[in-house]
C-alpha cells in the first residue's frame, strides 16, 4: 500500500484523498525544533512523551484513483489506513534502526521491561543496542536517512519492492520475538534474507547441486538409459526440487555485503564479524533455521545470550549470535533495495493488492449457467456444483435453497457431444443433463431430453463417479461387484481434490461409504463395513444422525445400513426416522 500511494500505477484523472493520522510510540525522540521529517508517503512530527514512551504523530495522505464510472456500491475510496500506518512503522523501524510501532502495550513491553519472559534470558536491550535502547536521541541527518530509504523502496519495481516490504516485516517482526523466544527470533532473521534469495539470486539449478545420495541413485538406475532421455529426466527432478538452498542463501548474502559494512558501519559494533569468517557463519545460521523449522531444535545458547560479540566459536566453527545476524540482515536487505532500479511508472493491477479485499469463490448460482468459453473440460466443476445444489435443495430441503436454471449449458452439451470421442469427456456433460432433468420439471425440459441421454446412457454402465451418483440419487441399483465398488471408493478419495475431477460433497461422500459399508455387511464382512461407517462419518461429523448410528453399533450383527434414512430429514408423515 505504500507504494501504490505514490500513484505511480494511476492513470491522470481524480483521486479520492484521506489523511491518515497515528501515534508511533518509540524510543527515538524528536524535539521540537527538529521540525519534521517528510518522506513520498508520509510526515512524522514530533509529539509529546506517553507514560515515559516517546511518541512520534504520523500523517499520511491515502491516494485511491476515482473508479471511471463513478461513485457507485461497491467502490473502495480508502482502506480505512491501518495496513498502510502498521507498514510505514515498520519502514521507520528499519531505516532508522529504532524501536517503532502503533502499539503502546508492545513498545512498552520491548522497552521497558525489567523482567525477561518465560524461556529467555534477558531483557531485549541486552541483546541488541540502539534498537531496544530506551532512549535513542535524533539526530542530524536522520531525516535525508528515512527519506531517501523510502524513496529508494517506493521506487522499485513493484515485484522487487513486495519482496522487500515481505523481509522488513520478517526482520521487525524478528526483532520483536526476542522479547519472548529468541531461537524463532533468529529463524525470522535468516528468513527474512532468505525470502530475497529464493527470489532474487537468478540461480540456475545444475545436477551436481541436487543432493549425492539422491543423484547418485538416479544416476545408477539411468545408467543404461541413452543419454537423451536421462538429461530429460534429471532436468525433470531439478524443475520439481528446491535445489542447494542453504549454498544459495549464502550465495546471495555474500554479494549483497557492501564494503560499508567492514568499515563504517562497523565502527561502533562489539566484536564485528570478518569477511573471512561470515562465509562459514552464514552456512551456520542457515542450518540453525532449519532445525529450529524441522525440529523446533533451540539455538545454542551461546549465541542468544544478552551482551556477546557478533562473531562466537560454536565448536570448531565460527557463528553469528543474534545481534550480528540481525546486523547482518538489515544491511543485505538495505543493499537489495538501494540496487533496485528506479521505476517512474508501471502498469500494475493495485486493486487486487488493497487491503481490506478478500478474494472469495462466488456461489455456484452466480455462474453455473454461464456460457462463456466453455468446454467438456469444465464439465466435473459444473456437476460438481449443480450436485451440490441438488444435495442442500432437494436431499436435505434446506429452506430457500433453489437450483438453478443451467439450459443454456444443457444447449451447448447437446451440440458438443457428437465431437466428443471419449466416455470420461462425455460423462460429467450427460450426468449434469440427466440430474437436472431428474428435478427441474417438465416445464424446464430441453427438447432433446430423453433421445440424447437415451443414446449414450450406455456410459453410466461402468462403474464411475459420476454414474453412482447418477444411480444413487434416482434410486436405481447397479450390477457391479463389491471388489468394483471398494475400487471406486478408494479412487474417488483419493482424487476428489484434483483439477478436473467431479467432488460430490460432503453429504454424498458420507452416502457412499455408507452404501459400500452396506454392500460388505450383506457379503459378511463387518469389520469393513464398520470401518467404512467410521469413514462416513468423518466425511460428514456435523450429521448428529450419523453419530449418533455409528455409536449406538454393538458387537451384535450389523443392522442394515440405509443411507437415505440416516443421513436426510424424514419425508412428512415418515415416522420410522
Amino acid at each position: 500500500m505504500l507504494q501504490i500511494i505514490t500513484e505511480k500505477f494511476y492513470k491522470p484523472g481524480e483521486r479520492y484523498e484521506t489523511l491518515h493520522r497515528a501515534v508511533f510510540f518509540t524510543n527515538y525522540r524528536m524535539f521540537a525544533r527538529a521540525g519534521r521529517i517528510e518522506t513520498p508517503v508520509g510526515v512524522l512530527l514530533p509529539t509529546t512523551g506517553f507514560e515515559g514512551l516517546a511518541a512520534m504523530t504520523c500523517e499520511m495522505l491515502e491516494k485511491i484513483e476515482k473508479h471511471p464510472d463513478g461513485d457507485k456500491p461497491g467502490v473502495m475510496i480508502s482502506t480505512g489506513g491501518a495496513s498502510l500506518l502498521n507498514d510505514f512503522a515498520a519502514v521507520v523501524a528499519f531505516a532508522l534502526d529504532i524501536t517503532c510501532t502503533p502499539d503502546p502495550d508492545l513498545t512498552r513491553r520491548l522497552l521497558a521491561t525489567e523482567r525477561p519472559s518465560l524461556g529467555v534470558q534477558t531483557v531485549p536491550n541486552n541483546f541488541m543496542k540502539r534498537t531496544f535502547d530506551k532512549q535513542v536521541i535524533s539526530k542530524e541527518g536522520d531525516a535525508d536517512v528515512l527519506a531517501q530509504f523510502v524513496t529508494h523502496l517506493v521506487g522499485l519495481e513493484r515485484k522487487r519492492f513486495e519482496a522487500a516490504m515481505r523481509s522488513i516485516r520478517q526482520y521487525i517482526t524478528g526483532l520483536h520475538r526476542i522479547a519472548d523466544n529468541v531461537s524463532l527470533a533468529y529463524t525470522q532473521l535468516v528468513m527474512s534474507v532468505e525470502s530475497l534469495s529464493q527470489q532474487f539470486d537468478g540461480h540456475v539449478a545444475e545436477w551436481a547441486d541436487y543432493d549425492r545420495r539422491k543423484r547418485e541413485k538416479i544416476d545408477e538406475a539411468l545408467e543404461d538409459a541413452p543419454a537423451e532421455i536421462g538429461d530429460k529426466v534429471r532436468d525433470a527432478v531439478l524443475a520439481n526440487e528446491h535445489v542447494a538452498i542453504a549454498r544459495r542463501f549464502r550465495d546471495f548474502a555474500l554479494s549483497h555485503v557492501a564494503p560499508s559494512f567492514f568499515r563504517s558501519e562497523a565502527a561502533q559494533t562489539v566484536g564485528p564479524i570478518s569477511r573471512g569468517d561470515l562465509a562459514v557463519a552464514l552456512q551456520k545460521a542457515y542450518t540453525l533455521r532449519s532445525r529450529y523449522v524441522h525440529g523446533l531444535h533451540e539455538v545454542p545458547g551461546q549465541l542468544t545470550m544478552g551482551g556477546m560479540p557478533e562473531i562466537v566459536d560454536d565448536g570448531d566453527r565460527p557463528a553469528l549470535s543474534i545481534a550480528g545476524l540481525a546486523r547482518v540482515a538489515r544491511h543485505i536487505i538495505m543493499q537489495f533495495v538501494a540496487r533496485g532500479p528506479f521505476v517512474e511508472r508501471e502498469e500494475f493491477d493495485y486493486r487486487r493488492s488493497l487491503p481490506n479485499i478478500v478474494t472469495v469463490r462466488m456461489a455456484p448460482e452466480y455462474w453455473i449457467a454461464n456460457t462463456g468459453g466453455f468446454t467438456y473440460k469444465h464439465g466435473p466443476e459444473k456437476l460438481s456444483a449443480l450436485i451440490g445444489q441438488i444435495t442442500s435443495a432437494v436431499l436435505l430441503r434446506t429452506p430457500d435453497a433453489k437450483m438453478t436454471d443451467i439450459r443454456p449449458v444443457l444447449a451447448m452439451i447437446e451440440e458438443m457431444m457428437t465431437s466428443l470421442q471419449k466416455v470420461g469427456q462425455r460423462l460429467p456433460l450427460l450426468t449434469m443433463y440427466f440430474l437436472f432433468h431428474q428435478w427441474a420439471g417438465p416445464d424446464f425440459s430441453r427438447e432433446q431430453w430423453p433421445a440424447l441421454f437415451e443414446k449414450y446412457k450406455s456410459d453410466f454402465d461402468n462403474p464411475s463417479i459420476e454414474s453412482f451418483v447418477a444411480h444413487i440419487l434416482t434410486g436405481h441399483q447397479t450390477d457391479w461387484t463389491l471388489e468394483q465398488f471398494e475400487e471406486l471408493h478408494r479412487d474417488y478419495f483419493r482424487a476428489r481434490h484434483q483439477t478436473g475431477k467431479t467432488n460430490i460433497g460432503r453429504l454424498l461422500e458420507a452416502a457412499f461409504s455408507l452404501h459400500v459399508a452396506e454392500f460388505n455387511r450383506r457379503e459378511g464382512h463387518e469389520a469393513r463395513a464398520r470401518e467404512l461407517i467410521a469413514l462416513a462419518v468423518e466425511a460428514e461429523p456435523s450429521q448428529a444422525n450419523l453419530r449418533n448410528f455409528e455409536a449406538a453399533l454393538t458387537s451384535a450383527p450389523l443392522p442394515t445400513i440405509a443411507w437415505d434414512v440416516i443421513l436426510l430429514p424424514p419425508k412428512k408423515g415418515d415416522q420410522s426416522a
